[in-house]
């Protein structure tokens, strides 16, 4: 079994009471039985575990500047996927994740494969402690139930990550084993789960959801920050699940409720746009450009981590693996850029093509440093380049609309889909609408790249220009199971990809469930755990 911590992590994102107590207290028992017994404490020991979600960087002993919480996770999944490229090694960050060269260091301790596992469980063992502790806590018990929800709501989310990471889609795999459920803190003598069965998992975060949603329904305490999931974000959270679970009721329930939110508003057209960044190659003299998308108080943020000036962190940071136009050489050493497929889709009355570059004459081979390459990514930039500030956003209303979309289409209910996805793309295309008002059907009928035919590929492949960079693309690739590639031509160019997976020259286009799409289980976790052997493996190549 992993080693769980036995207290609750405390980092003072955004309360700080918690200080003196751990000063003037040495059991580390005595302060988690302290720190958890009334309704302020409990809250204290939850924003301490939403603070390790951009925050804590010792889940592994090296190699941390890849591994910086919730956006490492996510941009570790979109690398995988076809619609981002890195096109060069840089400082090797994230290069074996688009590379695909992550799943052969399971036995190690500072890659992929053992930060995504222990990550999530220490979220997971840390926010069982505060379930565990609340109904016995003092205060006023419309607090605690926040509090409590959050929690539930908080170790969903944790679950639907790791059984997405560690196994195949939900639909089709049921029964194929996923990941260990636990919910109750560790203790010394604790023994470690076996992988319970993706149906169990799934009915799992299921119940954790309903849980939490409950809570939040009667408590009716108003969050204090925008890091807290609340009833809004939370039904988002849902809404995810269920599209993955491919329930179309659920999924049109939880985002009709999650675009309810009286907090956030759709981003206008002059709302989306982005300044780009400039970098000069002769001089090596950068500007920082302007971006809706490194700020919580972005107006269609739902949830999300404000980073404050002295919690910044230069390296280890989702920006400086973003924002090519930076003397943080992460990413002007590896510039994360679209791929020329996708940028192709998008009109140029569409707002978002000012997200990246287009093809402007300079190729990978041709290009030096910084962010004068094609189809390079303006979208994420920081908001203060001098002190290293971007704050982290978790979700926006914009994908409610777009799971509502999707969800209706699959229900056959068009005009509700049209009217759902017309939402967001009214604010985005000042000529969407005259193109596919006709557009109808259900059916996908392409996965990486083809010929919009049905309203369903329509909305699917604005998903994919939207949420670029913000949800983990390889996670809808298993989900929506059309199989993928980086292998095209478009507009008479070929694919901009640095790294078409050629060492699987057998895979032009690969198989939906194609197995290194998911990580392994870490060697650590074999070793430790009596209820995990070495057959309990996920296979190591493709049957």
């Amino acid at each position: 079994m992993r080693k769980f911590l036995i207290t609750v992590i405390l980092v003072p994102a955004l309360i700080c009471s918690c200080t003196s107590l751990m000063e003037t207290t040495p059991s580390t028992d005595v302060v988690k039985d302290e720190l958890l017994s009334d309704a302020e404490g409990l809250q204290v020991a939850m924003n301490g575990v939403y603070a390790t979600m951009y925050n804590r960087l010792d889940f592994v002993t090296a190699n941390a500047h890849q591994c910086f919480g919730n956006m490492a996770v996510t941009l570790a999944a979109d690398l995988m996927g076809e619609d981002m490229v890195q096109t060069a090694q840089g400082a090797g960050w994230f290069w074996k994740d688009y590379n695909y060269d992550q799943r052969s260091r399971y036995t190690s301790k500072i890659w992929r494969c053992y930060f995504t596992w222990e990550y999530f469980y220490e979220i997971i063992s840390n926010v069982n402690y505060i379930i565990e502790a609340a109904p016995e806590a003092s205060g006023d018990k419309n607090e605690i139930a926040c509090t409590l929800a959050q929690a539930h709501a908080v170790r969903a989310y944790a679950y639907f990550m790791l059984v997405q990471s560690f196994q195949q889609t939900f639909k089709g795999h049921e029964t194929l084993p996923g990941v260990p459920i636990y919910t109750k803190p560790a203790t010394a003598s604790s023994i470690g789960e076996r992988r319970h069965s993706v149906a169990e998992v799934y009915s799992q975060i299921d119940e954790d959801l309903d849980t939490a949603l409950g809570l939040f329904e009667t408590c009716k305490v108003k969050r204090k920050h925008i890091s807290n999931l609340d009833l809004y974000s939370t039904s988002l959270l849902q809404a995810r699940v269920a599209l993955v679970e491919n329930d179309w009721d659920k999924a049109v329930t939880a985002a009709t409720r999650a675009v309810g939110t009286p907090d956030a508003s759709l981003l206008s057209r002059d709302q989306a746009k982005v300044t780009k960044g400039t970098f000069d190659n002769t001089t090596a003299a950068w500007t920082t450009g302007t971006t809706p998308f490194n700020s919580v108080k972005s107006p269609s943020v739902m949830w999300g981590a404000e980073v404050i000036s002295d919690q910044s962190t230069v390296f280890a940071s989702f920006f400086s693996n973003m924002d090519a136009c930076t003397n943080v050489y992460y990413a002007a050493e590896a510039p994360k850029c679209i791929s020329n497929w996708l940028y192709a889709q998008i009109p140029e009355t569409d707002v978002r093509k000012g997200w990246w570059n287009g093809n402007i004459g300079v190729s990978a081979e041709e290009w030096k440093y910084g962010a004068n390459i094609n189809y390079n990514q303006f979208k994420f930039q920081w908001a203060d380049q001098k002190s290293y500030k971007g704050d982290y956003i978790f979700m926006r209303l914009e994908e409610a609309y777009l799971i509502l979309a999707e969800a209706y289409c699959r229900k056959e209910d068009y005009n509700a889909a049209r009217t759902a996805l017309g939402e967001v793309m009214s604010r985005r295309d000042t000529n969407w609408m005259s193109a596919v008002s006709r557009l109808s059907g259900s059916e996908q009928t392409f996965g990486s790249t083809g010929t919009v035919k049905t309203l369903m590929d329509e909305i699917l492949l604005q998903r994919r220009i939207e949420l670029w960079g913000e949800t983990g693309r390889i996670f809808d690739i298993l989900r929506l199971a059309k199989g993928w590639t980086r292998y095209w031509t478009v507009n008479g160019e070929p694919s901009n990809h640095t790294n078409c997976l050629s060492k699987y020259p057998e895979y032009l286009n690969f198989p939906a469930d194609y197995i290194e799409c998911i990580l392994m289980i870490p060697q650590v976790e074999i070793d430790n755990n009596p209820n995990i052997n070495p057959e309990d493996q996920n296979p190591y190549v493709q049957n």
